[in-house]
């Protein structure tokens, strides 16, 4: 039983794998998937019978829905237009390019695309696209001149383009871009305009070159009064420098002079200040040395005379002293009987020897 469920599930999802690879589809990025066959509304409330996928995948539902496929590549166009009518009624010949695509979204026509072109091939829609596109080719042209057609190729190719584009936008497709190749004619037309073109180029050259010259010439003249002009100027600024300069140099030297001046006084001020100083340092070295070898002997033999003197009047007095009180002794003694004899005696060896 568990292996006849098995099985049963094993089918079940073969079945669907099968399924799912049989309407899977796969939209590259440039193509558009368009699923037909069921209603749906647009955002402006179109409703439309189709369902579209811009790259990535759908799962088409069997029966209902059929798949077909919008590539988006770029498709190249070639024009050759023979015997186009200009204004004038001159007819020229032209060679140009474009490159168209289809509208891949609703705001450029994908809608107005789907309506004619799904199912076509390439060739179809780039026969569409040439017919529209040589239209306005043409529509532009007649109303330029050959000359303007061909000096003016930029303005006449974006003329083109921007007719086209409001037309192929209708269609669904969108011009990328747009190039005039060449231009020419039967007749021989654009080639003598080609021809006066350059006599008028050569004309304006040769014009260009003598007023270029004359104004070089001129340009050199004036040029060279400027040059006579600034040179006298320049001589009179270096007169003027050149009397600056010397009034600057007097100047520089009056105050060199007079800060000399001022220095030289000052220095023979200072000088005189220090060798006055130095004056009175050598009578204060005099008047201390006088003192010392004069001043203060003389001094100090002064006081030891006079502390001499008054030493010798003390000694005197107390020698006169010292005598007034030995005669007095000597009297009182003298006086004595018993000590007369003695002091004749005491007294004799002084005697002795005065006399000796």
């Amino acid at each position: 039983m568990l292996g006849f469920l098995i099985g049963i599930i094993i089918i079940v999802c073969l079945v669907i794998l099968a399924f799912i690879k049989a309407n899977l589809r796969i939209c590259h990025p440039n193509e558009i998937l368009v699923f037909s066959g069921r209603k749906r509304r647009l955002k402006d409330g179109t409703e439309v019978g189709y369902r579209i996928i811009k790259g990535g995948r759908g799962l088409k539902i069997p029966i209902i829905e059929s798949v077909s496929r919008l590539p988006l590549t770029t498709i190249p166009i070639d024009l050759e237009l023979t015997g186009a009518l200009t204004n004038g009624i001159i007819p020229i010949n032209i060679q140009a390019m474009a490159n168209v695509k289809i509208a891949g979204s609703e705001e450029v026509g994908l809608s107005n695309a789907l309506e004619r072109f799904l199912g076509k091939n390439i060739d179809d829609v780039s026969k569409v696209a040439k017919e529209n596109i040589e239209g306005s080719l043409r529509g532009v042209l007649a109303t330029l001149t050959p000359e303007e057609a061909h000096s003016n190729r930029l303005e006449f190719a974006e003329n083109v383009a921007q007719d086209a584009r409001s037309d192929l936008k209708m269609l669904g497709l969108v011009l990328d871009t747009f190039k005039i190749k060449h231009l020419s004619d039967n007749e021989g037309y654009l080639e003598a305009i080609g021809r006066r073109k350059n006599a008028e180029v050569r004309r304006d050259a040769q014009i260009t070159e003598a007023n270029a010259e004359a104004e070089a010439r001129l340009v050199a003249a004036e040029a060279k009064k400027k040059g006579n002009v600034a040179e006298a100027v320049a001589d009179m600024s270096i007169v003027d420098a050149e009397n600056e300069l010397r009034v600057k140099k007097a100047d520089l030297a009056a105050v060199s002079n007079r800060a000399e001046a001022k220095s030289k006084v000052a220095s023979d001020i200072a000088r005189i200040g220090e060798e006055q100083k130095l004056e009175k340092q050598r009578v204060e070295m005099n008047k201390s040395k006088y003192e010392a070898d004069v001043v203060v002997p003389a001094r100090a033999e002064k006081e030891a005379k006079e502390l001499k003197a008054v030493g010798e009047a003390a000694r005197i007095a107390e020698d006169g002293k010292a005598t007034a009180e030995a005669v007095r002794v000597l009297r009182e003694q003298w006086e004595k009987e018993d000590t007369r004899e003695l002091f004749l005696i005491q007294q004799l060896p002084d005697i002795l020897d005065k006399v000796t």
